[in-house]
């Protein structure tokens, strides 16, 4: 049986564990599946994990990023939805309010260290 490569790991850096894990938890509305002083990994469905890891440079905010976190929802008035949630949380930084894309409703927001989320429909 060969070993077909998949992309199962979305990992990105952090410069407060404790900051970064308490956010992620919020939005995610749970628990690590894994935690170590260093590397914190979440259940992002099926095999795939979301980490978070200090082990590296920490992320400077004053470089762009040419990447973004995706949570994707079951349909546009979901994503309206989780909007209305998050707009009053004073940690999560609205980068951009909802609006309508060819994929769909979409909106972005930033993490502490400034990684970009983009909520939108499932693909």
């Amino acid at each position: 049986m060969t070993n077909v490569p998949k992309a199962n790991l979305q990992l990105i850096y952090v410069s407060d564990m404790e900051r970064s894990v308490s956010f992620y938890k919020s939005i995610f509305k749970t628990d690590p599946l894994f935690s170590s002083p260093r590397y914190v990994a979440f259940n992002a469905g099926g095999e795939a994990l979301f980490a978070l890891w200090t082990g590296g440079t920490s992320p400077d905010q004053t470089i762009p990023r040419f990447c973004e976190i995706g949570i994707m929802l079951s349909s546009n008035e979901a994503v309206d939805h989780l909007f209305e949630e998050w707009k009053g949380k004073p940690d999560i930084t609205i980068v951009q309010e909802p609006r309508t894309e060819v994929f769909g409703r979409t909106f972005l927001v930033k993490d502490p260290d400034g990684h970009m989320i983009r909520v939108c429909p499932r693909d």
